[in-house]
């Protein structure tokens, strides 16, 4: 584990060597559009001056199977030679009218279709988000006819008196996010991709094969194979498509490493915003800018403003990191976002946020002296509250003058959470989170998490998810307030690299507010998830506020 991790941090500390490209192998593009399309319309509805067309058309033989997609088409009344995308659900769920119809009232024409999967409204009955599946033919994986029904979506929006065919993009969630990657790099038809999470260079590391530890099964030459094949990566060095990735640092399916390597790869203009502490969801302001992208390149807006690398930059006894922007948009201000510890744990990293100081288009931030490596990404903040975003840089304890070289910046890796505030819950519901009742009998603040005993059995309570700096001491500590003097068990603890590891203590509650305090250290390793589970007996109902987790001075 030690090595693997090693050499997954060799890829972040300096600019990213992006593997030669290979022939294509795998798709014939032009065997594919070549097939007829036989589109047709099944029902059409309008609901306030947008239509909604339910519509079905070829996509393939496979063997002795045809294979017919069902797609949702939405489009303004009466709508012309409009510019145009495909959106891929997150987790290709069943096509809704959602995000269609969202386009629509944006001055699109939207695609959302039913990938052939079993039980769809499309025939094909392919397992494609069962996993990252590569057969000994990679035409025989599910993935692939997935793709080819992309490909024959863009040729139906192609068909469309409603579509203007030379401005037509791709958008997509999650795994929507993983196939606008790679139909970004695929089909030259494509004027934009907006990836909302989702990327490619998948074989440096992701959730399906590695969120139990690093799999060995999927050996060097497994890996190899998949990056030349079905890795939505790739493709992007030979083609000049606009791409544009938005996620959050800790996104537990597709992480770091691969996001970084995909974006250095893509040779055309390309975006990305890192929003430090979010895992799967993201903020308002960040869900705009993914349309926004679109917008830019289908629609002629103003174009996003252009950020350069950060790089480190020595003034006397300080490390400076630097970074610029260039464009017309309106820069507010700008932070450095810092993680501290090596290569792993990319789903479980807390990320500190360092305010910047912005001058003439460039941006500066003292770095702090650390007797422990650390990633940082500059950010660039528009008037709008979108991020512009640098790519990853590996800091390390040599970039620093030895007498200077500190321990590791104070942080709570449960602040995104702790204090269960009205943004906080919003926080949690944007994750998809379990989130407790909402007490207005406060610690701190104006809300406090209300925790309920199960009755005849234990009633457990697992808290959202903990951030921390992995092989550093930290202290859990939590305020409890009984409605009845009550003993209550905590636990915090995970799954690390599969194995579990976890610190438990009971503790005597009282009527008014307690303080208690547990001791952990996270293990270093790849992949875990770190939570704090409260159980109560009999019943009773307990008050939990001002959760933290942070670094132990002590240590």
């Amino acid at each position: 584990m030690k090595k693997t991790l090693c050499l997954i941090g060799l890829l972040l500390m300096t600019r990213i060597q992006v593997p030669a490209a290979v022939p294509e192998t795998v798709f014939d593009v032009k065997a594919v559009l070549s097939t007829p399309l036989n589109p047709r319309t099944l029902t059409s509805t309008e609901t306030n001056g947008i239509v909604t067309e339910e519509v079905m058309f070829h996509s393939e033989m496979d063997g002795e199977k045809n294979v017919e997609i069902f797609a949702l088409f939405s489009y303004p009344k009466g709508a012309r030679g409009l510019p145009a995308f495909v959106w891929n659900q997150g987790g290709l769920a069943r096509a809704s009218t959602y995000f269609p119809e969202i386009g629509a009232r944006r001055g699109y024409a939207v695609l959302c279709i039913d990938f052939p999967m079993p039980g769809y409204r499309s025939t094909g009955g392919y397992h494609i988000s069962s996993g990252l599946d590569l057969t000994d033919d990679p035409r025989q994986a599910p993935i692939y006819h997935g793709a080819v029904a992309l490909l024959k979506a863009v040729s139906y929006l192609e068909s469309r008196p409603e579509v203007n065919r030379d401005r037509i993009g791709m958008a997509g969630s999650s795994w929507g996010g993983f196939y606008t990657t790679l139909m970004a790099g695929l089909d030259p038809r494509l004027k934009a991709g907006s990836a909302m999470f989702g990327t490619g260079s998948l074989q440096l590391g992701n959730r399906w094969w590695d969120g139990k530890a690093w799999d060995e099964k999927r050996d060097a030459a497994f890996r190899e194979r998949w990056r030349t094949t079905l890795d939505p990566a790739w493709r992007l060095q030979n083609v000049q498509t606009p791409m544009g990735w938005f996620t959050g640092t800790n996104d537990s399916f597709y992480w770091m490493p691969a996001l970084m390597q995909s974006h250095e790869m893509a040779a055309g203009p390309k975006h990305l915003s890192l929003l430090p502490n979010w895992d799967h969801g993201l903020t308002g302001s960040v869900d705009e800018q993914v349309f926004a992208w679109l917008d830019v390149h289908l629609k002629g807006q103003p174009a996003f403003l252009r950020v350069t690398p950060i790089r480190l930059v020595k003034q006397g006894s300080e490390t400076i990191a630097r970074w610029s922007f260039q464009g017309a948009r309106e820069a507010v201000s700008a932070e450095v976002i810092l993680s501290y510890g090596d290569a792993g744990n990319w789903p479980r990293r807390y990320w500190i946020t360092i305010p910047a100081q912005l001058k003439d288009d460039a941006c500066t931030v003292k770095l702090p002296a650390c007797d422990t490596p650390y990633f940082i990404s500059g950010t660039v903040i528009d008037k709008d509250e979108f991020r512009y975003s640098t790519p990853l840089l590996r800091v390390a304890p040599t970039d620093f003058i030895p007498g200077e070289r500190k321990a590791i910046i104070a942080y709570d890796g449960c602040a995104m959470w702790g204090g269960f505030e009205e943004n906080q819950v919003r926080y949690v519901q944007a994750h998809g989170w379990a989130c407790p009742a909402i007490s207005q009998d406060a610690k701190e603040g104006r809300q406090s998490a209300q925790l309920q005993g199960g009755g005849k059995t234990a009633g457990k309570t697992i808290l959202p998810p903990i951030f921390f700096t992995a092989g550093v001491p930290h202290r859990f500590v939590c305020h409890l307030k009984g409605a009845k003097p009550v003993q209550v068990t905590v636990e915090i603890g995970g799954n690390f690299d599969g194995k579990p590891v976890a610190e438990r203590k009971e503790f005597s509650i009282g009527t008014a507010w307690t303080e208690i305090s547990l001791d952990f250290t996270p293990p270093p390793v790849l992949s875990t998830d770190l939570r704090a589970t409260i159980t109560l007996l009999d019943g009773a109902t307990v008050l939990a506020d001002a959760v933290s987790f942070r670094p132990n001075a002590k240590r």
